[in-house]
């Protein structure tokens, strides 16, 4: 029961742990406190969003413990701001940070809408498909904002770029 939610699942789980590979050596310190940092957040949020019966996860992880998305909050999102965050282009125009930004948080909203259709891995109750655009962007830079904070980072050394 449930063969192509179990199988997107574990999916996306190896998709993501095998992506943590291609975090360079150098930066894997700052790698595992942008990721435990979004852990934080992204319960949170995942927490409230589904307290409030906003939207539910029909088929998920450890149904009976928590009714959020252990998958998505807590490996998936947080492995991906890894990312957004250490390829960030600071010191490029204003207009390669919009697109970027945009890329990333629509790249996940559109994912998350071929899932909530196709799938039951995600139902929406009262969830709207920009709020997955706008709390991603929010948990982005939020991520984003405490990471220089805690690194004194400024300008030039808070990326790859």
């Amino acid at each position: 029961m449930y063969i192509l939610e179990r199988l997107f699942l574990i999916s996306s789980l190896t998709i993501i742990f095998i992506s943590v590979w291609f975090i360079p050596k150098e930066k894997r310190a700052q790698a595992s406190f942008i990721f435990f940092t979004t852990q934080f957040f992204t319960w949170i949020m995942g927490l409230t969003v589904v307290e409030l019966n906003w939207l539910e996860y029909p088929v998920r992880e450890f149904y009976k413990a928590n009714g959020t998305s252990f998958s998505f909050e807590y490996f998936s999102l947080p492995v991906i701001t890894i990312f957004f965050i250490l390829y960030y282009p600071s010191n490029k125009p204003y207009i390669i940070r919009l697109i970027y930004n945009l890329s990333f948080s629509l790249s996940i909203t559109v994912i998350e809408h071929f899932i909530e259709k196709y799938t039951l891995v995600i139902k929406y109750l009262s969830w709207k498909w920009y709020w997955t655009s706008i709390s991603v962007l929010i948990v982005f830079h939020l991520v984003m904002f405490i990471y220089k904070w805690f690194f004194k980072l400024n300008g030039s050394k808070d990326s790859l770029d």
